[in-house]
């Protein structure tokens, strides 16, 4: 090797390393200061906004594809099957993939943990009753499903070649998961506290995960609280905005600051929050 063309190979060398060193950080979740103000908890709920959004159009955009393959495989067959276990892996916090007849019956459920729920007659839903009236994909707000489990459902029509329509496919899937999957990463190493909720006050993701679940608007935990029911109120009704309220903890009454944003698809809103203590 000549000592002209080793300053060229040292050359390359750092540019790979330079570009292997970018891609990692493109993928690692934006690092926040730790100074908890009104600005860092912005900053962190546009992060979370955007990322929560791209997830469930990610699953939908699979969900769509799925749709096209079942129009031609037809709908509880081996090749159904097989197309209803793939789109069951695309995300962590899917619990099963379905698919269901013109008439609202469900058909085939995979993976197979979830055959028992196949034969069920889902018209009682909302979201079951809009899809076969408008052809149109829709999420659920989170529901009793077949399975027995409170989840959502974001469902596809599906149609043949003819464009008649068959039915529609459907993933069951945890918000709580997806939205973890997310808000933990971004939230590591700060003060803030994340909390997601339905317009109907449900929480669907706390940072305290013994709140999941709970309906904030009725809830007797937050009875003696009139700031923060006032706060639930207005999340449900406002799609963004700020607040302070008081809360108590441990016995020691504390104030705390809320940012807020909205997300979802489908026309389906889910309120996105961050949250801090003030002095």
């Amino acid at each position: 090797m000549s000592s002209q063309s080793l300053p060229w190979i040292i050359a390359v060398v750092a540019i790979l390393v330079a570009v292997v060193v970018g891609i990692s950080a493109m993928n690692q979740p934006a690092a926040l200061p730790a100074t908890g103000t009104t600005e860092d908890a912005r900053e962190l709920l546009v992060h979370l906004q955007s990322d929560i959004a791209v997830a469930l159009e990610a699953v939908d955009g699979r969900l769509s594809h799925a749709a096209s393959d079942l129009g031609g495989t037809g709908l509880n067959d081996t090749a159904a099957r097989g197309v209803l276990l793939n789109l069951s892996d695309v995300h962590p916090a899917i619990v099963d993939s379905t698919v269901s007849d013109a008439g609202g019956t469900l058909l085939a459920a995979e993976p197979a943990a979830y055959h028992d729920a196949e034969g069920a007659d889902l018209r009682h839903q909302p979201n079951v009753r809009h899809i076969l009236a408008s052809k149109r994909p829709i999420m659920s707000e989170v529901i009793t499903v077949a399975e027995g489990i409170p989840a959502a459902v974001i469902s596809t029509p599906i149609f043949t070649g003819e464009d008649r329509f068959a039915g529609f496919v459907s993933v069951v899937f945890r918000p709580e998961v997806l939205i973890a999957g997310i808000a933990g990463p971004a939230t590591n190493g700060t003060p803030f506290q994340v909390m997601v909720i339905q317009p109907d006050g449900r929480v669907l993701y706390d940072t305290d995960a013994a709140q999941v679940g709970r309906m904030t608007l009725d809830d007797p935990l937050y009875a003696d609280y009139p700031d923060l029911l006032d706060v639930a109120r207005r999340t449900a009704t406002e799609r963004y905005g700020t607040a302070v309220y008081g809360f108590e903890v441990d016995g020691e009454a504390v104030r705390k600051e809320i940012v807020w944003t909205t997300t979802g698809l489908h026309g389906v809103e889910w309120r996105v929050a961050v949250i801090r203590a003030v002095e």
